[in-house]
């Protein structure tokens, strides 16, 4: 019996010191993310993440920001052509896809850090980070979707292949 009491307490805090990691590891993605996202985000988003209105989309509290992953990351990859409403507002201006844009976002690590910014940032709150990994899935993904992306196929984006 104290065998089995003792292996339950270590594969508990096993288990406790795993979840510590994975929020330390997310905590220090957005970090990362913070100074890549004043690379490069900055100008169009603001330090804010409200955007500027009518030509560039809040980050603060969009679907788009705090929705499917997926999805925020085929965005970035891929670029955005307008119009696109957002909060009962139309942006005109396109997004281009941002490894072209940033070449420092061509590198998965750096991008996923800075969706991970994105991500819990500005009011925004998601627990669960975004990898490098699962940057590189979505890359190959859409490897075909050779345009940007548009508001139609955004909101009838593709669920995830099992």
């Amino acid at each position: 019996m104290k065998t089995i009491l003792a292996t339950l307490t270590t594969l508990t805090l096993l288990a406790s010191l795993a979840q510590a990691d994975e929020a330390s590891d997310l905590q220090a993605s957005i970090e990362r993310g913070k100074a890549v996202y004043m690379m490069t985000c900055i100008a169009c988003h603001q330090p804010t993440g409200l955007g500027i209105p009518g030509a560039f989309p809040p980050l603060a509290g969009t679907e788009y920001t705090q929705g499917e992953a997926r999805r925020m990351i085929a965005m970035t990859l891929k670029g955005v052509n307008p119009p696109l409403k957002i909060k009962s507002m139309t942006y005109v201006v396109p997004m281009p896809p941002l490894p072209v844009q940033f070449p420092i976002l061509a590198d998965d690590n750096k991008l996923a850090d800075v969706i991970n910014f994105v991500r819990n940032s500005f009011g925004n709150k998601d627990e669960k980070a975004v990898t490098p990994a699962m940057i590189a899935d979505v890359r190959k993904e859409f490897a075909d979707h050779s345009a940007p992306w548009t508001e139609p196929e955004l909101q009838k984006f593709p669920e995830a292949k099992k």
